[in-house]
């Protein structure tokens, strides 16, 4: 109780601080005036997100746009006076902060609480003021200025004139093909005549060639070679279908006779293939599952799905309910996921990986 009170106190006090604040201006919702000094106060919400008291001249303060504003010494970024930027000739250029001679960075994480050794922009190195501009609308972290590309702030060594964006995964100039990582942007060992994207992940390379990237748990970049390529089809971004290939997250069908005219994939996500089916056989990530029949079959949720004869918990078969009358409730209206005709229900839970069927217990 002396605990909950304290804080109390303590918020009414902090309230009672700001409460006489002044917003500096329009223009930012961050900058307020308090008995003559100057406050950083994110959002005006000190309690909750910081305040600084900063050092600026309040006589000759005024907000630029948001965190930044200046006085007669200073340009200011989060109420902190910053060491590296000309504060006659600043201005934020579409966002981008410049001086007459620099471009800025800020690389860390921003607050009103840490020092303002921590709130400090830094130099572009190389960067032209007057021509820089961002091009996150053809790759996030991509820019330029009148001589150069740079990426994630570091300048590119592609050849200027020639420099493209294939795809969000793949660049490109006359010299060489690149893969775009979270650590920079990689030079491959390809040629680059007849590169062609095929969507936002996928290039084809003289029309044989499929590459494809993945950034995530190590995988990297991937190649197919494939025997043809006279009709394309994308049943989402990371699965497509050339000719008779299909072809899941840059690898192959892992069942090689997949028929791929027929295919059709029913669960899964992000690359990540559950169920799927084509006119001769239903797959459980990507294995043949001969117990199931094509023709009936459905996925009710995730792992646990039916056809005609039986009910299904991944490549297993699930015994005792009624399989005609199975089916997935509203859980805004029951409190269980399935039920069937004759009275069964089952919670659907996750167990170290492994999908069950818990029988509600009857009271």
């Amino acid at each position: 109780m002396k605990s909950i009170l304290k804080m109390g106190i303590i918020s009414a006090l902090i309230s009672l601080l700001f409460s006489c604040k002044e917003q500096v201006s329009s223009l930012s919702e961050d900058y307020y005036k308090k008995s003559g000094a100057i406050y950083f106060i994110p959002g005006g919400n000190g309690f909750e997100r910081g305040s600084r008291k900063t050092v600026a001249d309040a006589a000759s303060f005024s907000v630029i746009k948001d965190v930044y504003a200046r006085d007669k010494d200073h340009l200011y970024f989060m109420g902190c006076p910053q060491e590296l930027v000309d504060v006659k000739t600043f201005q934020l250029k579409n966002k981008i902060p410049i001086d007459q001679q620099h471009v800025f960075k800020f690389d860390g994480f921003a607050s009103a609480t840490s020092a303002c050794s921590q709130n400090q922009l830094t130099i572009i190195e190389g960067a032209d003021p007057a021509t820089y501009t961002t091009l996150y609308h053809q790759l996030p972290a991509l820019a330029k200025d009148k001589a150069h590309y740079f990426y994630k702030y570091q300048p590119l060594h592609v050849d200027y004139v020639t420099f493209s964006v294939v795809n969000s995964n793949f660049v490109k100039d006359k010299n060489q093909l690149s893969v775009v990582t979270d650590k920079g942007i990689l030079s491959l060992d390809y040629k680059t005549d007849h590169i062609k994207a095929l969507n936002a992940v996928y290039i084809l390379l003289d029309d044989k060639k499929l590459l494809y990237y993945e950034p995530y748990q190590g995988i990297g970049l991937l190649e197919i070679e494939i025997p043809s390529s006279n009709k394309i089809k994308f049943l989402n971004e990371k699965t497509a279908i050339i000719d008779q290939l299909v072809v899941i997250a840059g690898k192959k069908f892992l069942y090689p006779e997949v028929d791929a005219g027929s295919f059709e994939l029913l669960e899964g996500s992000n690359g990540k293939v559950l169920w799927s089916r084509d006119k001769n056989h239903v797959y459980y990530e990507q294995q043949i599952f001969s117990e199931a029949d094509p023709k009936t079959f459905e996925v009710l949720k995730f792992a646990v799905a039916k056809d005609a004869k039986h009910i299904f918990i991944g490549n297993k078969i699930f015994n005792g309910p009624d399989v005609k009358s199975f089916k997935k409730v509203d859980k805004s209206r029951v409190n269980h996921d399935f039920e069937d005709d004759l009275g069964n229900k089952y919670w659907y839970q996750t167990n170290k990986g492994q999908v069950l069927l818990v029988p509600v217990t009857k009271k």
